[in-house]
């Protein structure tokens, strides 16, 4: 598939979709640094492809320089090398609040019947007005001071800024993946009910797998789209169409970026929210640092008119944004594992 072709865009029932053994890389560069309208529909119809097909792929062309990716891991493990008392002092103070999370959530003692994933986290949140604070309900973030991490809330803050600059570009090319105009989503993401965490994971022992315990457990995000950076280590899988699990190993200074629950509503399932999950059985500790997009809080989700038609009726009713999102998070920040919406619980039966 090379361009757009007009005559594709209403999405039948029953598209086939390829059962992907590895992940294409797209190079996103002719929407970050101005390309021109060819260049940019080729990207695009490349983009539509592989998010019908598995909504995983590899982001390159992004325009943050490869030392960032190596600064980040260095920055996380700082953090997560502190003891855990003093990670405490930063602990998040809720479902949903910025800040350090432990393994099991925010309160393990409450959930002591069930198998935390083995992973902690740090929350946090771009900088946001006092008003779009207030609409998150979220807070603001807990950093830590600068004699304890020198440079780690500096640093953090920028890379984050330059995630959300990459998200307008992205969305562009969501938005033209779609037969939209290019700008479509531009409003939609000026505002985000964003996060960005850290996610640390300690070695996981093989043998836990057996007894279902995961780094991170099997899952779909929830949001828009996600964007990933990992460390060498490795240790993320993606479900096929064949319903395979198939690896996603590093690859130098890219991103890996995925569909989330809100754009499968949106697209009205066209791209898929696809389940993926982690183990980090390599003896080492690794981290990972996804950036979740989500429109504002208030932003009304509802079947984008190209991803419908006479035989293709949206199949979810209108959500509001925030309101979505808050009982997701809210789940897995209190069990130790992820939220789980009753489409995804419907897929997990065929694990």
């Amino acid at each position: 598939m090379t361009s757009l072709d007009v005559a594709d865009q209403k999405q039948r029932p029953g598209t086939k979709r390829e059962a992907l053994e590895r992940l294409p890389v797209i190079d996103i560069s002719s929407f970050v640094g101005g390309g021109d309208l060819a260049a940019r529909k080729e990207v695009a119809a490349r983009l539509r492809q592989v998010c019908i097909d598995v909504g995983f792929f590899y982001l390159a062309g992004h325009g943050i320089p490869g030392k960032d990716f190596e600064e980040l891991e260095t920055q996380a493990q700082r953090f997560f090398a502190l003891p855990l008392d003093v990670k405490m002092r930063f602990a998040s103070n809720g479902p949903g609040k910025p800040g350090f999370v432990r393994v099991g959530g925010v309160n393990p003692d409450a959930n002591t019947n069930k198998t935390p994933d083995l992973k902690e986290r740090f929350v946090m949140l771009r900088n946001l007005t006092v008003e779009a604070i207030e609409a998150s309900k979220q807070g603001g973030s807990h950093w830590p001071e600068e004699d304890l991490l020198p440079g780690f809330t500096r640093f953090m803050k920028r890379h984050i800024a330059d995630r959300q600059a990459l998200t307008l570009s992205l969305g562009r090319a969501f938005a033209l993946s779609l037969f939209l105009p290019e700008n479509y989503f531009d409003e939609y993401f000026r505002e985000q009910a964003l996060v960005t965490l850290i996610n640390f994971y300690p070695s996981l022992d093989e043998a836990e797998l057996t007894k279902n315990r995961w780094s991170f457990s099997p899952h779909t995000d929830y949001g828009a789209f996600t964007i990933l950076s990992q460390d060498s280590i490795g240790g993320l899988q993606v479900r096929n169409a064949a319903e395979e699990w198939i690896e996603v190993p590093p690859i130098e200074n890219t991103f890996v970026v995925n569909i989330g629950d809100l754009m499968a509503r949106w697209t009205n399932e066209l791209y898929t929210s696809n389940l993926h999950r982690a183990a980090n059985v390599s003896g080492r500790s690794r981290v990972s640092i996804p950036f979740f997009c989500a429109p504002h809080p208030q932003a009304r989700i509802h079947c984008i008119e190209t991803c419908t038609g006479p035989d293709n009726p949206p199949k979810y009713p209108e959500v509001i944004c925030g309101e979505y999102l808050r009982a997701l998070i809210t789940a897995s920040d209190t069990t130790g594992q992820p939220g789980i919406s009753k489409r995804t619980s419907e897929r997990l039966k065929t694990n």
